[in-house]
């Protein structure tokens, strides 16, 4: 082991989110070498992830933590495409973000506390995760995401549709010249309906979105009113010491978030699991 890199076990190695960053980076451009022949990578790949993130961040990485931090990725698209499939929930491409009101929030958060680092959040890297642990498919301009291969005009469903037209067609040139005329329009006009169903289908979900985004900054705009209690602040920031930081590091944090408020604001918004990854990052920067 080379001078200056603190070996750890598994269970003790803690992934901070520029090692994530980096990990998320790296296997996107394994994908989109080859390197990921089926649903998992190639033994080499978690290889050069654990070789990168070793020397960028001096901690032995070893590649059995990225295999298992593969799991933890595959769990964390798993949710994340099951809240997308609920009612009441949009979802905006320019932002990566699951959308939805204040209500919906609630009742979502409510039955799975966990759900809420994937709602009225940008989720980043959002296209390397889909490359990494979804069904999307690497690609010279980088990658073609699960999402808009679904809302693509030829996926599955409409393929076999052609087929069938294209079949319903040969069958009527062999002897039915009048049906295939009759079979020909009918499937213009149901082609026309299919699409003016599915501007108006676009037309509503746009309307919904915009609504709901109204909401959330009405939601926002009420938490950012009246002072820090930075005595509240505090208090929070040291319950982490039962997480394992230093005093030290924690009032370091503290200060921190004393001298930007809107941090602050956000530090106390979040719950203790999302207050983590946060503090983490932080004292990383710190060293």
């Amino acid at each position: 082991m080379s001078k200056g890199k603190e070996k750890v076990s598994n269970k003790q190695f803690r992934w901070l989110p520029p090692m994530h960053e980096t990990m998320l980076r790296i296997l996107a451009q394994e994908a989109h070498k080859g390197n990921k022949p089926s649903s998992t990578f190639k033994a080499g790949s978690f290889a050069l992830v654990a070789k990168e993130i070793t020397a960028q961040f001096g901690v032995e990485c070893h590649p059995s933590y990225v295999e298992n931090r593969m799991r933890t990725l595959r769990t964390m698209w798993s949710t994340i495409q099951t809240i997308r499939k609920k009612s009441g929930f949009g979802w905006d491409d320019n932002l990566k973000m699951i959308t939805c009101d204040p209500k919906t929030y609630q009742e979502e958060v409510m039955a799975h506390r966990k759900h809420a680092e994937f709602l009225n959040k940008k989720i980043e890297m959002y296209d390397e995760l889909a490359i990494v642990v979804g069904k999307d498919t690497a690609t010279g301009g980088f990658s073609k995401s699960y999402v808009d291969l679904e809302h693509e005009p030829h996926n599955a469903d409409e393929s076999a549709e052609y087929v069938a037209d294209n079949v319903e067609e040969d069958v009527v040139e062999k002897g039915k010249n009048t049906v295939e005329s009759s079979t020909t329009g009918s499937g213009i006009s149901k082609s026309r309906k299919r699409k003016h169903s599915v501007s108006n289908a676009d037309e509503s979900v746009l309307t919904d979105l915009s609504d709901q985004l109204k909401e959330i900054a009405v939601a926002l705009k009420e938490i950012n009113r009246g002072p820090v209690d930075y005595t509240a602040l505090y208090n929070e920031v040291m319950t982490m010491m039962a997480d394992g930081y230093s005093e030290d590091m924690l009032a370091t944090a503290f200060d921190h978030l004393c001298e930007n408020e809107k941090t602050a604001r956000g530090f106390l918004a979040k719950n203790a699991r999302l207050r983590k990854p946060w503090l983490d990052s932080f004292l990383f920067t710190q060293l």
